[in-house]
């Protein structure tokens, strides 16, 4: 009985390390492209925005040692995508104009709610939370940025 269990644990085992080498997240070949390419921003709110957006928002994602670990790294990956999906600053620039401004609403939405990031990423990673300024200064340039964007538009009909 002992021997046998011993042989499903070292199996198991197996095939978990099997498995995470498998599912091993891939560096994207845009992982070096900055974010929010285009827009007029600070570069110190384009850290903010790095540090607590970056992970599941952009192609430059960090991931912690455990991502590297099956079923725990499946379960970061399908949040990744689901966030690159959502919104990819990486790709910004390839936005329309139209897709822009309501990302920038979303964005401004979501910050202001309290919503992202997400409550159980900043459990894990303590530096993403923004503190009240930081969502504030997003906010405001999220507003400033829209307003840029529309007159930009205009400007461009015209």
């Amino acid at each position: 009985m002992n021997k046998r269990l011993r042989t499903i644990l070292i199996s198991f085992l197996a095939t978990l390390v099997l498995a995470s080498v498998l599912s091993r997240p891939r560096k994207s070949e845009k992982a070096n492209a900055p974010i929010l390419s285009g827009a007029q921003i600070s570069p110190e709110l384009l850290h903010t925005i790095e540090r607590s957006c970056g992970d599941c928002h952009s192609e430059a994602t960090h991931y912690p040692w455990y991502g590297y670990v099956a079923p725990v790294s499946w379960l970061i990956q399908r949040d990744v995508n689901s966030g690159r999906e959502h919104l990819n600053l990486s790709k910004w620039n390839e936005y329309s104009l139209v897709r822009r401004e309501r990302c920038l609403s979303e964005i401004a939405n979501q910050v202001r709610d309290g919503e992202m990031p997400l409550p159980l990423y900043t459990l894990m990673h303590r530096r993403a939370r923004l503190s009240e300024a930081e969502g504030n200064a997003i906010f405001q340039w999220t507003q400033a940025e829209r307003l840029r964007l529309i007159g930009h538009s205009r400007n461009q009909s015209k």
